[in-house]
């Protein structure tokens, strides 16, 4: 009996902390939810608060059954990252900050025509205290003063359909990753299909002088498209890998038909010259009796 009352009385505070402390259900009137201050000293050697908001749901809708966190922190200047995941918040709140003297005060304030219905808490690390602090939310309609410019980077966000953006909160609905920014990675493998039925025997390589005379009018290869087009609605990978393969397979097959056009003309060259060396024997050989000829002619007129 003693190690369960001492196991519930050990998990009582786990329980706390994984349970949203305030819930913010109500019309599409503006709410100020205080989330937490954090200090800012002389020396950025003593801003080491840390503060996380996290707000799960946002609308009465099924849309917004994701959860936001707010990473906040004010070592090296004020940082601000947002993840949500699940789906959106719906546009229903927006983090802001207000300056104080030398405290930073942040509220969740409700925005958007739709009813609200979320459940918020918020976490503080101080140098007070080394443990996570559940922080006493409380709100206002009223907008506090001083309020200063907050730049969230949108460090990961999901939608209703499970489509990932990275560095945005728009992620395009149209495909499952969206990323504003560069991607590294030690390998992309992308399925699509391939190009290898320019080697059919079927297949018809287009006539040079027809891509010569598109590209005099498009300033393009055909079936590629033009920089205004990769402009405006950037490249598909697996689709231009594909096209360009093609475009080299033709380039083979153009190179091939060449290269037997070259060998008949090298080969016409090398009969012609074989029949022109031959000729020449021929000539030496007709040259060398007619001088014969002639000396005999010669020497037969002094004899007379």
């Amino acid at each position: 009996m003693k190690k369960l009352i001492f196991l519930f009385v050990v998990l009582i505070p786990v329980f706390a902390k994984a349970q949203y402390s305030t819930n913010i259900v109500g019309d599409n009137s503006t709410i100020y939810v205080y989330v937490g201050t954090i200090n800012v000293t002389s020396s950025d050697l003593g801003n080491f608060n840390k503060l996380k908001v996290d707000i799960f749901g946002g609308a009465w809708e099924s849309d917004t059954n994701g959860e936001t966190t707010y990473y906040i922190a004010n070592r090296n200047g004020l940082s601000v990252n947002q993840v949500t995941l699940g789906s959106s918040s719906g546009n229903s709140f927006t983090l802001k900050a207000y300056q104080s003297g030398t405290s930073t005060n942040f509220y969740v304030v409700t925005t958007g025509a739709r009813y609200k219905s979320f459940s918020i808490k918020s976490f503080l690390l101080s140098p007070n205290n080394a443990a996570n602090q559940l922080v006493t939310l409380s709100t206002t309609t009223t907008a506090p003063a001083n309020e200063i410019a907050l730049t969230v980077i949108p460090v990961m966000y999901t939608d209703l359909n499970g489509n990932l953006g990275l560095n945005t909160l728009s992620p395009d609905p149209a495909y499952r990753l969206s990323v504003n920014g560069k991607i590294r990675a030690k390998e992309i493998r992308v399925e699509t299909g391939w190009a290898d039925y320019v080697f059919d025997k079927s297949y018809e390589l287009p006539d040079l002088v027809n891509v010569k005379a598109y590209i005099a009018q498009n300033h393009h290869l055909p079936e590629i498209p033009s920089e205004a087009e990769v402009a405006k609605n950037g490249l598909n990978l697996g689709e231009m890998n594909r096209l360009l393969l093609k475009k080299v397979e033709e380039l083979t097959l153009y190179l091939i038909e060449k290269d037997k056009e070259m060998k008949k003309q090298r080969d016409l060259i090398d009969s012609q010259a074989k029949k022109n060396k031959a000729q020449q024997v021929i000539n030496e050989s007709n040259e060398a009796r007619l001088k014969a000829i002639e000396g005999s002619l010669s020497r037969s007129a002094k004899k007379q």
